[in-house]
């Protein structure tokens, strides 16, 4: 079954250009899989010969019974995530000439909440950025290098892979526009604002070297781009400053960019396109936020609410 697991990433990074953070989340879940069947038949499995409804079903039942670390179900996402993983593994073993529609009827459907975005209060999300811009030591690279994630994910609605992935080449300073590659290597050009670019600039110069075309934009010690886990830890260090009851995680901030973008008037095309979804239901779940926000601002100021 390895080889055909290592077979299906392939395809899925070549032919479907799914993302790294995908490809790396079929990944594990395939070896999660794998080793669920090989311990349920107590020997390796055999692809397609193996992958009987039974065992697909077997699986979810016992990824469902599954819990943290903190003791807890798993969550509905990542159930459907595994769930997800396997059932497009069993396509790509059809496209390969085995059949597998029995197996693939055998996996349940699961159903994810409908939860709506977390993002930072306008007001107070940009005077946090404010202060750090002011109070941030010029030597402290680090600390300048979390002030520019939190200035390039705010200010052009990135997610942390793409920006984990900008080269210099791909930032036109005087033109403030920058191309990303996103999801399925769909590419987008995106405005960046002022203060992205400026605290892009300071970091730059705290580490003693600007990046050539090819380099990336956040480079760690090694001159080598940082990762997303490294840009996530360096944002929360600067989200946990609100308090508790904030969201901490990088993505906060394009949810931010988005609900601040619709509340402010933008158009809901426009938020689409800046945000590289391919559908527009992706980008509505922002004006379920908005209109909630309305709601209880009628319900807080209007004397007869």
């Amino acid at each position: 079954m390895e080889r055909w697991i290592a077979e299906f990433l392939s395809y899925l990074k070549e032919n479907r250009r799914c993302s790294p953070l995908t490809e790396r989340a079929y990944g594990e879940e395939m070896r999660r899989f794998a080793e669920f069947a090989a311990s349920r038949l107590k020997r390796e499995p055999s692809v397609p010969k193996d992958l009987t409804p039974e065992l697909v079903a077997a699986f979810a039942a016992a990824r469902s019974l599954e819990r943290t670390a903190k003791k807890r179900p798993i969550a509905s996402r990542t159930l459907a995530r595994s769930v997800a993983a396997v059932r497009s593994f069993l396509r790509y073993v059809e496209r390969r000439g085995h059949s597998t529609t029995a197996a693939r009827t055998a996996m349940p459907r699961v159903s994810t909440p409908d939860t709506l975005p977390a993002s930072v209060p306008e007001t107070s999300l940009n005077a946090l950025l404010d202060e750090l811009a002011g109070t941030v030591p010029a030597d402290d690279v680090r600390g300048l290098r979390g002030l520019a994630a939190a200035e390039c994910l705010y200010g052009a609605g990135l997610r942390v892979g793409e920006l984990a992935g900008l080269t210099r080449g791909r930032l036109d300073e005087r033109r403030k526009l920058v191309r990303v590659l996103g999801k399925g290597s769909k590419e987008r050009v995106v405005p960046i604002s002022d203060r992205a670019v400026n605290a892009l600039k300071r970091f730059w110069t705290a580490r003693g070297k600007a990046p050539e075309a090819g380099d990336a934009l956040l480079a760690g010690p090694s001159g080598r781009g940082v990762t997303s886990r490294t840009l996530e830890r360096d944002i929360e260090s600067i989200l946990v400053r609100l308090g508790p009851s904030a969201p901490t995680h990088a993505h906060a901030l394009r949810h931010s960019f988005a609900t601040h973008l619709l509340d402010r008037g933008a158009d809901l095309r426009a938020v689409q396109e800046l945000l590289g979804h391919s559908n527009l239901g992706t980008t509505q779940i922002y004006t379920h936020v908005t209109r909630r926000r309305l709601k209880a601002a009628y319900a807080r100021a209007h004397p007869r609410a």
